[in-house]
């Protein structure tokens, strides 16, 4: 019996064949417990709220679950009328199953796995090969989430204070500072899991692996303070409202982590370093970074119809050298409530509100892969002197004492309006939006040996777009209703990156002029399958262009020649010449130009009902993993659409896919052959609910009961190959999810 896989999880388009044992083994029906409990309280000068929960979550994956207890406290006091104070603590404790580590191997190694395979045997054994020729190396994905026995903990405390002083009407002091730790304790050790054959009960793979004892500890620290002053007020006899805000603020985060592991363990159920007795390996690291800020903002408005809005942000960071650390982000915006003019006056049967907004603003990032990258950084490399080994230092990065803020500078025009006695509302709005200094990594000469290079600012990337949002609400009678929407349409392209050299990743492409990421790939003309397309094959040959020494040049010395059920690719460049340089820059880039969602809900006599749909345009991608491409091998899945498809000897109709060649990748190279969009429409949430009427409830002393339920990634609709369209690897899968609640309130 077989079972797409991809049916099954996501309700796509079926990607690939599987039998029904990998999934039921490894997949299974999880049931979330959720459990929460919340007080609330207070008087007028002294308030709290507290709520407690568990989670349960099994989780689809066997071996991957997690469970959680979590708390969340508020108090805020008031002990003048001038001063507020409070205070938010909460955190939570999980532990995580070890399978988690080993999601990404069940789906690397279920392609390297036989159909047949018995996974796992009753009495728990993991099985390996079964049918006779079947490769001893078959992967069994199972037993890899049960490679290791252990745990995962997580502890998260964060502590918040703050406080307000209002000295006076209009103006009010605050600040604020919180602190975060985050302290996560793990420890494994390998499960020695045998494969076996279980028609001959005998092992196949005999589990090898040294014992070891693992354990891992990191702690995760971050502390923020501010202050803010801000003042408000209004003049020439209310017609001019000033609010003027200034504050600083800094933050800092350390992260710190050790592990050790120690080999040769005493005993099985030792799960501490000195259970062995082995040679040991330990690791630790320790970094952190800090950022100062200063802002102001100031805004004024004139007769509640001209505003206007100022900002400035300093920001400096610990990434940078010194010289370099500042940032100055400014930006401003301005709006004229057209509706309040006199001139509108014989439009206000319909026209509720209509306000025109400008604003350019300027944000800084100062992000990089390491927080370190402005100083040079060294690691352990030994040498020999004097026929003695020494243990010395070399410089692996070369370092960029000049790195800086990548800058984004956005403007935006826009239109809200409000219409029909606030039936009908919406934005529409214009953007323009560029970033500088962008940080990448520039070609270097071979003069630096092996040292990588440093990151330097040098890059710049603009887009462009619009957005669109409109909303009607209204109702019949007893029947409320409401629609809303949003389209946003961006385009993105590179306008400063390194010159005419392009950067080549797989099947994309990064180069000045073009989208981001733009698909760089070969045009597949067609798939030889008659004499006519041999004889084709032949007359470029024949006409193929002349060498430096006179002699025909082989047209097909990159590619081969192509034969019956090969790919023939499409001379782009027209130079008679099949290799690489044939590729062509296509689609616009690694995101969709399109992006739209749907909201719907009404309420009628208790009921209520909503839902939420998103969805997006056209964008072609690359899709070629071990089930989609055509290159057999032993122990691993080929697809039942590539199987079907593809050019067989004898075959009567047209093949869609190359033929099967082992160890031969001629069919497989990127191009519009393995072209998939990753257009979808889904909908992501369908709640209906019911709130008891208040006569009930109120004879229960309860202020409101409401039931629901609801449904989360049902439903996807989409021409995708793989599972999931918002994920382009077969991964950990977007989780549908039936709830059913109730919602009491005292």
């Amino acid at each position: 019996m077989l079972l797409m896989l991809g049916a099954m999880m996501e309700g796509v388009t079926p990607c690939f064949i599987l039998y029904t044992d990998w999934v039921e083994e490894i997949f299974q029906t999880a049931v979330s417990t959720n459990h929460n409990l919340s007080l609330s309280g207070g008087t007028d000068k002294l308030s709290f709220y507290s709520s407690f929960g568990y989670n349960n979550n099994p989780g689809i994956i066997d071996n991957a679950g997690y469970e959680r207890y979590s708390f969340r406290s508020n108090i805020e006091a008031k002990p003048t009328k001038w001063l507020t104070l409070g205070m938010k603590l909460n955190g939570y404790l999980s532990n995580n199953e070890i399978g988690s580590d080993r999601i990404d191997d069940v789906f690397t190694y279920g392609y390297a796995s036989t159909p047949g395979i018995v996974l796992r045997h009753p009495d728990g054994r993991f099985g390996g090969a079964q049918a006779k020729g079947e490769d001893i190396q078959t992967n069994n994905p199972l037993a890899y989430l049960y490679k290791n026995e252990g745990n995962k903990k997580e502890r998260n405390f964060r502590a918040a204070f703050n406080g307000v002083i209002t000295p006076f009407k209009g103006l009010s002091i605050s600040g604020s500072y919180s602190y975060e730790l985050t302290d996560k304790d793990n420890w494994s050790k390998p499960n020695l899991n045998d494969l076996w054959d279980f028609q001959t009960e005998s092992v196949v793979r005999a589990a090898t692996d040294r014992t070891y004892i693992y354990n891992y500890n990191r702690k995760i620290e971050r502390m923020f303070m501010d202050g803010v002053v801000r003042y408000e007020n209004s003049f020439v006899d209310n017609q001019l409202d000033l609010n003027v805000m200034v504050g600083a603020s800094q933050e800092m985060r350390r992260d710190r982590s050790f592990s050790g592991q120690k080999y040769d363990w005493i005993d099985s159920s030792v799960d501490v370093i000195n259970g062995a007795t082995g040679d040991a390996l330990a690791s630790g690291s320790h970094t952190e970074w800090a950022m100062r800020s200063y802002f102001g903002r100031i805004n004024l408005g004139w007769a509640d119809r001209y505003l206007l809005e100022a900002n400035l942000r300093a920001d400096a960071s610990s990434r940078f050298l010194k010289g370099n650390r500042w940032g100055y982000f400014p930006s401003f915006s301005a709006g004229w409530r057209i509706d309040q003019e006199a001139f509108m006056e014989g439009t206000r049967n319909w026209l509720d509100a209509l306000k025109l907004r400008v604003s350019y603003g300027e944000l800084g990032n100062n992000y990089l892969d390491s927080d370190y990258m402005a100083i040079a950084s060294y690691s352990q490399s030994n040498y020999s002197l004097g026929n003695v080994l020494q243990v010395g230092m070399t410089q692996t990065a070369l370092a960029n004492g000049n790195l800086t803020w990548e800058s984004t500078a956005v403007s935006n025009v826009g239109v809200d309006f409000t219409v029909l006695n606030g039936r009908l509302s919406g934005t529409t709005e214009y953007f323009y939006k560029k970033t500088s200094d962008i940080l990448i990594d520039l070609p270097a000469p071979l003069v630096h040996g092996n040292s990588s290079i440093p990151t330097q600012n040098s890059a710049e990337v603009q887009n462009q777009g619009f957005e669109l949002t409109l909303n009607w609400s209204d109702k019949i009678n007893d029947f409320h209703y409401n629609i809303g929407t949003n389209v946003t349409f961006v385009d993105n392209k590179v306008t400063k990156f390194k010159g005419d050299e392009a950067s080549i990743s797989g099947s994309t492409m990064i180069k000045e002029g073009y989208p981001i990421n733009v698909q760089y790939v070969l045009v597949a003309d067609r798939i030889i399958q008659s004499q006519a397309d041999l004889d084709y094959v032949q007359s470029l040959i024949d006409n193929a262009p002349i060498g430096e020494d006179g002699k025909k040049v082989d047209p097909f010395q990159s590619y081969k020649r192509p034969e019956m059920g090969d790919v023939l690719y499409k001379d782009m460049d027209g130079n008679g010449i099949f290799n690489d340089d044939d590729r062509v820059a296509m689609g616009h880039g690694d995101t969709p130009r399109f992006f739209y969602d749907i909201n719907l809900g009404c309420e009628w006599k208790g009921f209520d009902f909503s839902m939420l749909m998103s969805g997006t345009g056209s964008q072609k991608v690359q899709y070629q993993t071990m089930h989609t491409t055509n290159i057999p091998a032993s122990g691993y899945q080929i697809g039942q659409e590539i199987a079907d498809g593809r050019w067989y000897e004898g075959r009567t109709t047209p093949a869609k896919y190359p033929r099967l060649l082992l160890n031969d990748s001629r069919n497989t190279r990127n191009s519009t052959l393995w072209e998939t969009d990753k257009a979808f429409f889904k909908i992501r949430n369908i709640q209906l609910g019911y709130t008891l009427p208040e006569k009930w409830v109120k004879a229960a002393t309860l202020s409101r009961v409401r039931v629901f339920c609801s449904l989360e990634n049902f439903f996807t609709f989409t021409s995708f190959a793989g599972m999931d369209p918002e994920t382009t690897k077969l991964t950990y899968p977007t989780i549908r999810q039936a709830s059913f609640g109730l919602n009491v309130s005292f």
